[in-house]
């Protein structure tokens, strides 16, 4: 059938004039290409293209299939901008980077958590490495350097989002590290591009996650490996215990299964990845226990990451009553009341890794 691959093929033909240029345009190798139009041509019983002297010339079919998918693509970009500010008016409260806040809570929670998830985060030299959900770049500040001799292809819906992590990038000087606005349901490279595909706090707002991985498989090449880290909020635990606290947080896994997401998806990862056709899955919990003795995570990770994250989501768990305001009150200040004198807070992050067969 006619997809709408073959749309994009001729289009992009009659405004580069090559199957060369159209190729690169589309991230696709010149066979690839070539392969696609004559699967079209073949399918319609036609020719789109005369081929004289090296050079592409339409056919009268050709101009009119051409002019045909011209209206049909436009209405799909219509489609695609409109279903996209749904998808962002939606998710706004959840989107990495659309505040100075979220901003500083995200790059705490890296800076935080950085060794307990990344002491192994490494990747062979000359790999190159795509980062799908990029957000700011708080993940991307640490795995960069980490990896001078790696390449990273980090993508991201939010040109927000991306504006921060380029703003990261240059002041540290990141040579390695490169930034594209792209969906990771329609990833703008060839099947088996990436050597490897690293994923962090990305899974959890979406509301296809199996599908977002079919994606990442299929621009990974055979052998290559996959890195996912989630969180689970129902992994939580403190003391002093507080059934207000439990309900916040409750409010908050209740509001992002409300946008399409799933704060539990650490526990899932294994069985998404498996289901996707990922081989060689393993799951490595990487808990993060913070009392006393730990000044510092007390404030970077309980009080100014979890804490913050919850507190950040207030209006919208009220007005939506998944919670009373007095509650939800209540249950932010037991949940500071852990980050005082004998309190402890315990979360679970998991890191899975698996490979493409």
């Amino acid at each position: 059938m006619i997809e709408i691959k073959h749309l994009k093929l001729v289009d992009t033909v009659s405004k580069v004039g090559s199957l060369t240029k159209a190729a690169e345009g589309l991230f696709l190798t010149q066979s690839a290409l070539s392969h696609q139009l004559k699967e079209l041509e073949s399918y319609l019983g036609i020719e789109i293209f005369h081929r004289v002297n090296n050079q592409l010339h339409f056919t009268p079919a050709g101009k009119e299939f051409l002019e045909a998918g011209k209206d049909i693509l436009q209405q799909l970009t219509i489609l695609e901008n409109r279903l996209q500010q749904l998808s962002k008016d939606q998710l706004k409260n959840y989107i990495h980077g659309y505040s100075e806040e979220e901003t500083k809570r995200l790059n705490d929670q890296a800076t935080s958590i950085a060794e307990l998830l990344h002491w192994d985060s490494f990747w062979p030299h000359g790999s190159v490495v795509l980062e799908a959900g990029c957000g700011v770049g708080a993940q991307t500040g640490i795995i960069s350097p980490k990896n001078p001799e790696v390449k990273f292809v980090c993508i991201d819906l939010s040109e927000k989002s991306l504006s921060k992590a380029t703003q990261m990038v240059n002041e540290l000087g990141l040579g390695n590290v490169e930034l594209i606005r792209a969906d990771v349901f329609e990833i703008p490279f060839a099947d088996n591009h990436f050597d490897h595909v690293f994923v962090c706090f990305l899974l959890e707002h979406l509301s296809a996650p199996g599908k977002a991985l079919l994606e990442l498989k299929r621009v990974l090449k055979p052998g290559g490996t996959i890195t996912v880290i989630e969180g689970d909020h129902g992994s939580t635990y403190f003391h002093p215990d507080s059934q207000y606290a439990r309900k916040a947080i409750e409010a908050q896994v209740s509001l992002q299964k409300y946008n399409g997401g799933n704060a539990n998806i650490g526990r899932e990862l294994y069985p998404l990845l498996t289901a996707a056709g990922f081989t060689d899955v393993h799951t490595n919990p990487r808990i993060v226990y913070v009392n006393d003795s730990k000044p510092a995570m007390v404030d970077l990770f309980t009080r100014n990451t979890f804490t913050a994250m919850i507190k950040g989501v207030a209006e919208e768990v009220i007005s939506k009553n998944f919670i009373t305001k007095d509650d939800f009150d209540k249950g932010i200040r037991d949940l500071y009341r852990t980050t005082e004198g004998g309190g402890t807070f315990c979360y679970t992050f998991f890191k899975v890794m698996a490979r493409k067969a």
